[in-house]
């Protein structure tokens, strides 16, 4: 048994490094960040990190799906939550660039860095949510 509690293990921190390829500074460790696609792009990484005592920001990167042609018109929900699931602050963000070209032989991405910092206290969860168009 003790073999294959080992192999579990090292799966669940392999997959969970697919979402978080950075370790998080140790006073946002406790934040669960959370990622939700659309039809047209992935959001396919998201970590936070705060270099020499700058801010903290939440960075990652999107795909753009294969049958995607336009990309202008996703933008990035990025909404802070408290341990209860309020609602403690929402902002719309961007990707760039904007337009995802097509690239041969590399993934078809964009950046995204969204600075956090005042980072409202009890932050619990962070989720980052690709939406087409816009909010009503």
């Amino acid at each position: 048994m003790k073999p294959l509690s080992c192999c579990l293990a090292l799966i669940v921190a392999g997959l969970a490094g697919c979402v978080t390829p950075f370790r998080a500074p140790a006073d946002t460790a406790h934040i669960i960040l959370e990622r939700s696609d659309s039809p047209v792009v992935r959001v396919e990484k998201i970590w936070l990190e705060r270099k020499g005592g700058g801010p903290l920001v939440v960075r990652g990167y999107v795909v753009k799906r294969l049958e995607a042609d336009d990309t202008t018109q996703t933008h990035l929900d990025v909404t802070l939550y408290d341990r209860n699931g309020n609602v403690l602050r929402t902002s719309v963000e961007h990707f760039e660039p904007r337009q995802i070209r097509r690239r041969h032989r590399m993934p078809d991405s964009a950046d995204y860095r969204v600075v956090l910092d005042p980072l409202p206290g009890g932050t619990a969860r962070i989720a980052v949510r690709a939406h087409e168009g816009h909010h009503s």
